[in-house]
């Protein structure tokens, strides 16, 4: 029991159940199984999608209120949403988990802080800067919106055409549809490739490197009221962290708040 009840369990049992819960979401929302649009719940509580929203209309809409409970998460534990509530973080983490043939060496020399991790400040900087001007660009990076438009126009074309087949066709996302044309699918279905193939090259590289989101959200973590705590006094050196650390933010020596995912 009390291994079940490990913080690193419990990580694990959350990422399944948010992912779950989006694909859920994307499948019920294609032709309304359920009343309404619940893939907009996650939307509605990324808080740079409101951020960005206010930004450019002026205004900050009901449902994007939710958003105010990740600040409050975020605030209070760090960046507890990027490594436990992320479908797009717990698709990079398990796409990493399935090609990691390096040796415990190599995963430390990998998860050291990088240099440039610091260009996903600037993406999100440049991002708020267009939002702030009218343009609403944040669709392009920010994880939800890449993940939804990724399943919704590539994912889930092969998922129909391999249930199709099969005696379960009741679970095709969009169930009766011969023929769906989506524009810019293959461009869309091409990057959705090319950052979880960089996995391969570096771990949890769109997470550490290119998302907004975990921009937004590691500038909100300066000062949150649970951390974690390196003694210098018991610490060996061994860099046994390293192996594990999911968010490259150094907790071998100074950590980064901003950079740590709460791997736990």
């Amino acid at each position: 029991m009390k291994t079940l009840l490990r913080l690193t369990n419990i990580r694990i049992i959350s990422q399944v159940v948010f992912l779950g819960l989006f694909l859920f979401a994307v499948w019920a929302s294609w032709t309304t199984r359920i009343q309404g649009y619940p893939v907009s719940r996650f939307l509605e509580i990324d808080l740079l999608v409101a951020l960005s929203t206010a930004l450019s209309t002026g205004h900050i809409y009901r449902f994007l209120g939710w958003s105010v409970l990740l600040l409050l998460i975020t605030a209070l534990f760090g960046r507890v949403f990027c490594n436990w509530m992320c479908p797009l973080g717990t698709l990079h983490q398990f796409s990493g988990w399935l090609v990691n043939i390096r040796s415990v060496k190599e995963r430390q020399e990998q998860n050291r802080y990088h240099h440039r991790q610091i260009i996903k400040y600037s993406i999100l900087f440049i991002l708020l800067i267009l939002a702030a001007s009218g343009t609403m660009q944040i669709g392009l990076l920010d994880p939800i919106a890449l993940l939804h438009r990724s399943v919704a126009t590539g994912i889930s074309v092969l998922w129909d055409f391999m249930v199709s087949s099969t005696s379960f066709t009741n679970l095709q996302i969009a169930p009766g549809t011969t023929e769906r044309l989506f524009t810019g699918s293959f461009w869309i279905g091409l990057i959705f490739i090319l950052i979880i193939v960089l996995n391969i090259w570096h771990p949890r590289f769109f997470c550490r490197t290119l998302c907004p989101l975990g921009a937004l959200l590691g500038l909100l973590t300066l000062f949150p009221l649970f951390r974690i705590h390196r003694d210098t006094n018991l610490c060996t050196d061994c860099d046994l962290c390293l192996t594990r650390c999911e968010g490259a933010s150094s907790p071998e020596g100074s950590l980064r708040l901003s950079e740590c995912v709460v791997c736990m």
